[in-house]
Protein backbone atom coordinates (compact mmCIF):
# COMPACT_ATOMS: atom_id res chain seq x y z
CA UNK A 1 0.00 0.00 0.00
CA UNK A 2 2.91 2.64 0.59
CA UNK A 3 4.25 2.03 -2.76
CA UNK A 4 0.86 2.95 -4.33
CA UNK A 5 0.17 5.46 -1.78
CA UNK A 6 3.82 7.27 -3.04
CA UNK A 7 2.83 6.60 -7.12
CA UNK A 8 -0.43 8.63 -6.30
CA UNK A 9 1.57 11.42 -4.90
CA UNK A 10 4.19 11.24 -7.81
CA UNK A 11 0.75 10.77 -10.45
CA UNK A 12 -0.30 14.12 -8.87
CA UNK A 13 2.94 16.16 -8.98
CA UNK A 14 3.59 15.05 -12.57
CA UNK A 15 0.05 16.13 -13.86
CA UNK A 16 1.01 19.48 -11.97
CA UNK A 17 4.06 19.50 -13.72
CA UNK A 18 2.42 18.87 -16.99
CA UNK A 19 0.01 21.39 -16.47
CA UNK A 20 2.92 24.04 -15.73
CA UNK A 21 4.05 23.22 -19.07
CA UNK A 22 1.29 23.28 -21.37
CA UNK A 23 -1.27 25.55 -20.07
CA UNK A 24 -1.36 29.26 -20.43
CA UNK A 25 0.07 31.59 -18.28
CA UNK A 26 -3.70 32.16 -16.98
CA UNK A 27 -5.61 29.66 -15.83
CA UNK A 28 -8.86 28.93 -14.37
CA UNK A 29 -8.27 27.80 -10.93
CA UNK A 30 -12.40 27.63 -9.56
CA UNK A 31 -15.24 26.58 -11.37
CA UNK A 32 -18.70 27.10 -10.73
CA UNK A 33 -22.25 26.64 -11.42
CA UNK A 34 -22.39 24.95 -15.21
CA UNK A 35 -18.75 24.10 -14.36
CA UNK A 36 -17.90 27.66 -15.71
CA UNK A 37 -14.47 29.05 -14.66
CA UNK A 38 -15.02 32.16 -11.98
CA UNK A 39 -11.85 31.93 -10.66
CA UNK A 40 -8.24 32.57 -12.14
CA UNK A 41 -4.88 32.38 -11.27
CA UNK A 42 -0.73 32.71 -12.97
CA UNK A 43 -0.02 29.39 -14.13
CA UNK A 44 2.33 29.49 -11.94
CA UNK A 45 0.75 30.00 -8.50
CA UNK A 46 -1.66 26.99 -9.37
CA UNK A 47 1.51 25.14 -9.76
CA UNK A 48 3.03 25.78 -6.25
CA UNK A 49 -0.43 26.04 -4.85
CA UNK A 50 -0.98 22.41 -5.51
CA UNK A 51 2.60 21.15 -5.18
CA UNK A 52 2.09 22.15 -2.03
CA UNK A 53 -1.70 20.84 -0.86
CA UNK A 54 0.22 17.89 -2.02
CA UNK A 55 3.30 17.75 -0.13
CA UNK A 56 1.47 18.75 2.81
CA UNK A 57 -1.41 15.86 2.21
CA UNK A 58 1.74 13.17 1.96
CA UNK A 59 4.00 14.08 4.64
CA UNK A 60 0.85 14.19 7.20
CA UNK A 61 -0.33 10.82 5.83
CA UNK A 62 2.80 9.31 5.78
CA UNK A 63 4.56 10.52 8.94
CA UNK A 64 1.88 11.11 11.69
CA UNK A 65 1.36 7.46 12.31
CA UNK A 66 4.72 7.28 13.75
CA UNK A 67 4.71 10.70 15.33
CA UNK A 68 1.42 9.99 16.87
CA UNK A 69 2.43 6.71 18.75
CA UNK A 70 5.26 9.08 20.25
CA UNK A 71 2.83 10.71 22.31
CA UNK A 72 1.09 10.07 25.50
CA UNK A 73 -1.90 7.63 24.97
CA UNK A 74 -4.40 10.39 26.21
CA UNK A 75 -3.19 11.88 23.16
CA UNK A 76 -3.90 9.46 20.82
CA UNK A 77 -7.63 8.76 19.83
CA UNK A 78 -8.65 5.35 18.37
CA UNK A 79 -11.46 3.10 19.26
CA UNK A 80 -10.53 0.57 21.86
CA UNK A 81 -7.21 2.71 22.97
CA UNK A 82 -6.79 0.62 26.48
CA UNK A 83 -6.14 -2.35 24.47
CA UNK A 84 -4.53 -0.52 20.95
CA UNK A 85 -2.24 1.07 23.17
CA UNK A 86 -0.95 -1.54 25.61
CA UNK A 87 2.62 -2.15 25.08
CA UNK A 88 2.03 -5.48 23.31
CA UNK A 89 -0.50 -3.97 20.79
CA UNK A 90 1.24 -1.03 20.16
CA UNK A 91 3.06 -2.31 17.18
CA UNK A 92 0.05 -3.83 15.75
CA UNK A 93 -2.02 -0.53 16.06
CA UNK A 94 1.16 1.64 14.33
CA UNK A 95 0.95 -0.92 11.67
CA UNK A 96 -2.70 -0.72 11.28
CA UNK A 97 -2.95 2.59 11.40
CA UNK A 98 -0.36 3.17 8.76
CA UNK A 99 -2.05 0.89 6.45
CA UNK A 100 -5.19 2.53 6.95
CA UNK A 101 -4.21 5.76 6.43
CA UNK A 102 -1.83 4.60 3.11
CA UNK A 103 -5.48 3.55 2.06
CA UNK A 104 -7.31 6.71 2.72
CA UNK A 105 -4.25 8.79 0.95
CA UNK A 106 -4.29 6.90 -2.27
CA UNK A 107 -8.11 7.78 -2.09
CA UNK A 108 -7.10 11.36 -1.61
CA UNK A 109 -4.33 11.40 -4.34
CA UNK A 110 -6.90 9.40 -7.13
CA UNK A 111 -9.54 12.27 -6.47
CA UNK A 112 -6.66 14.73 -6.58
CA UNK A 113 -5.61 13.37 -9.71
CA UNK A 114 -9.41 13.07 -11.30
CA UNK A 115 -9.55 17.09 -10.00
CA UNK A 116 -6.41 17.66 -11.97
CA UNK A 117 -7.49 16.12 -15.25
CA UNK A 118 -10.35 17.29 -15.53
CA UNK A 119 -8.71 21.42 -14.74
CA UNK A 120 -6.39 20.51 -17.18
CA UNK A 121 -8.25 19.39 -19.89
CA UNK A 122 -10.97 22.07 -19.25
CA UNK A 123 -8.33 25.10 -19.04
CA UNK A 124 -7.58 23.62 -22.94
CA UNK A 125 -10.96 23.71 -23.77
CA UNK A 126 -12.13 26.84 -25.78
CA UNK A 127 -14.87 28.30 -23.77
CA UNK A 128 -12.78 27.24 -19.99
CA UNK A 129 -15.57 24.48 -18.37
CA UNK A 130 -15.36 22.19 -16.35
CA UNK A 131 -16.93 18.68 -16.89
CA UNK A 132 -19.28 18.72 -14.03
CA UNK A 133 -20.49 14.87 -14.70
CA UNK A 134 -17.24 13.56 -14.08
CA UNK A 135 -16.51 16.07 -11.56
CA UNK A 136 -19.69 14.63 -9.85
CA UNK A 137 -19.06 11.23 -10.08
CA UNK A 138 -15.15 11.51 -8.81
CA UNK A 139 -16.54 13.51 -5.41
CA UNK A 140 -19.29 10.62 -5.17
CA UNK A 141 -17.16 7.89 -5.00
CA UNK A 142 -14.67 9.83 -3.09
CA UNK A 143 -17.56 10.09 0.07
CA UNK A 144 -18.70 6.75 -0.27
CA UNK A 145 -15.25 5.78 -0.23
CA UNK A 146 -14.71 7.26 2.87
CA UNK A 147 -17.81 6.12 4.23
CA UNK A 148 -16.32 2.50 3.56
CA UNK A 149 -12.94 3.64 5.06
CA UNK A 150 -14.46 5.11 8.42
CA UNK A 151 -16.30 1.61 8.54
CA UNK A 152 -13.43 -0.14 8.21
CA UNK A 153 -11.27 1.90 10.69
CA UNK A 154 -13.75 1.38 13.25
CA UNK A 155 -13.68 -2.45 12.89
CA UNK A 156 -9.85 -2.78 12.16
CA UNK A 157 -9.92 -1.35 15.88
CA UNK A 158 -12.18 -3.88 17.56
CA UNK A 159 -11.08 -5.38 20.70
CA UNK A 160 -10.62 -9.61 19.82
CA UNK A 161 -13.53 -11.68 20.99
CA UNK A 162 -11.07 -13.17 24.06
CA UNK A 163 -10.55 -9.31 24.96
CA UNK A 164 -13.78 -7.96 25.11
CA UNK A 165 -15.60 -9.37 28.61
CA UNK A 166 -11.83 -8.19 30.35
CA UNK A 167 -11.23 -4.54 29.38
Amino acid sequence: MRTLFILAFLANVTVTLISLAVLPSRVAIHFGSGGLANGWAPNYVNAILMTGVHLLIFCSIYFSPRLAFLLPAKWINIPNKEYWLMPVNRTRALEITSGLLWRFGIAIFLFFLAISLLTLQANMAKPVRLNETIFFTAFGAFLIYTVCWTIAYYRAFRLPMDMKSTI
